[in-house]
């Protein structure tokens, strides 16, 4: 009986000392650390590997990355720290009391990217390529919708009409007019390309009509996230420009215009808050956007605005380099004045390739807080900055509590509009988007 209750006893205190072992500073850092790094040229990272006592460190090719130890005395535990000297590859490898080995990183020295940090607000133009529908009406005694009667539907872009590229309202208002018969109108439906015939509907006045509302453009006011300098282009917003009413991607090009904010909406939970603001023109077209993708829209700009020459740049972030803790956001609320305001990133997710929402971020500035409270429409694209280094966009808000949104890693905008092909798939975001339309009557029309 004895022997069974010791080995009883045996078994549960082994089991307890597993479980402390798996829990341990230590062990969980082990676990965790990745096996491959990322460093950027010219930069030092600390490896999230902190044990007590001593640890030998060793790189394989110091030539490209050296490798230290530092010790922090007051909490008596050994970090290693690694800097990148050269393009390449190096083995990272570690001993625990220097002859038990412990943890191997791979660290690959990657070229590193710096880019004048935005923040300054801007105002955009976004033509799509054809017409959205966005409606449908119907016509005359019989009440007839020939569209909706041919099946297009909410969301189709009208490209051509009878073999005839459309790039305004005007133009396929004036085909109908002059149509005597059924017209050909080529849709765009998501990537599927369709040739549907209509027959106009004549209304009392004679006119012809489709019955059918579209939309040629969509505006608004955002914020600038970076500028580089080298390549002459820009990336804002951190988010897809969507179709107001469709809620469907834009394909389009358009002007980008220096703005001013006139005014703030306070954020309040349920009901977010919004930047007012107007285009200054007389200053002029300040850029192009050539890309509308999931990670912002892109283009070339000249100069950014309100840099004057005066060019400051930060390098970008890896994502494995952001960590949770203090940052800043730049943001306009006031004219056009550029300021840092204090917040917290609160959750990371970990990323390999680019996908939107990479963090969480909580407003702590009490500026802030008092004249917005905290994140609101028109501040997507604020670049965040944490360590001296552009480390993401913030890109939507948490309609439930605004003083929290979400942020996209600045390096998934660079790969973006530095190399277009990372990402050519637009798609539809299931959380409200932060850049408010300024719609006009001009915009949309009957057809």
């Amino acid at each position: 009986m004895n022997k069974g209750w010791y080995g009883k006893c045996a078994r549960m205190g082994i089991a307890a000392g597993l479980t402390w072992l798996c829990s341990s500073g230590p062990v969980t850092q082990l676990v965790s650390t990745p096996d491959e790094v990322r460093l950027p040229l010219g930069q030092r990272l600390t490896l999230d590997l902190r044990v007590p006592g001593h640890l030998q460190v060793n790189s394989s090719n110091a030539r490209v990355v050296e490798a230290q130890t530092l010790t922090d005395d007051t909490k008596g535990v050994t970090e290693v720290s690694v800097s990148s000297h050269d393009i390449g590859d190096a083995v990272v490898s570690t001993k625990l009391f220097g002859f038990l080995p412990w943890k191997a990183v791979h660290v690959n020295v990657v070229p590193r990217e710096d880019v004048v940090v935005g923040g300054e607000s801007i105002g955009v133009i976004l033509h799509s390529r054809g017409l959205i529908v966005i409606g449908f009406q119907r016509i005359g005694t019989s009440e007839a919708s020939p569209a909706a009667d041919a099946h297009i539907q909410v969301g189709d872009v009208v490209e051509r009409v009878n073999g005839q590229a459309l790039n305004s309202v005007t133009d396929l208002r004036q085909s109908v007019n002059q149509s005597n018969g059924r017209l050909e109108l080529q849709i765009r439906r998501g990537r599927e390309h369709k040739r549907i015939y209509v027959s106009p509907v004549v209304d009392a006045n004679g006119e012809r009509h489709l019955g059918m509302f579209v939309r040629e453009r969509t505006t608004g006011v955002g914020t600038l996230t970076f500028y580089d300098p080298r390549n002459h282009r820009f990336g804002a917003l951190g988010h897809l420009i969507s179709d107001a009413d469709t809620g469907q991607p834009i394909e389009g090009t358009g002007p980008v215009y220096p703005s001013e904010v006139t005014g703030v909406v306070r954020g309040e939970p349920g009901k977010p808050g919004e930047k007012r603001g107007r285009f200054v023109r007389s200053i002029g077209q300040i850029g192009d956007i050539q890309e509308n993708t999931p990670f912002g829209v892109f283009g070339t700009m000249e100069i950014a605005p309100g840099v004057q020459g005066q060019l400051k740049e930060l390098p970008v972030a890896l994502p494995e380099q952001v960590h949770k803790g203090p940052a800043q956001i730049l943001t306009v609320l006031h004219g056009q004045t550029v300021q840092s305001f204090d917040v917290e990133i609160e959750n990371l997710v970990h990323q390999d390739k680019p996908a939107i929402k990479s963090m969480v971020v909580r407003v702590t500035d009490a500026r802030l807080l008092k004249e917005a409270g905290g994140i609101v429409q028109g501040m997507s694209g604020s670049p965040i900055v944490q360590d001296g280094r552009l480390v993401g966009a913030v890109t939507h808000v948490f309609v439930s509590d605004p003083t929290r949104g979400y942020g996209v890693y600045a390096m998934w905008m660079v790969e973006t509009c530095v190399h277009p092909e990372v990402e050519e798939t637009l798609y539809q975001e299931d959380v409200p988007a932060l850049m408010p339309r300024y719609l006009s009557p001009t915009h949309a029309g009957g057809v």
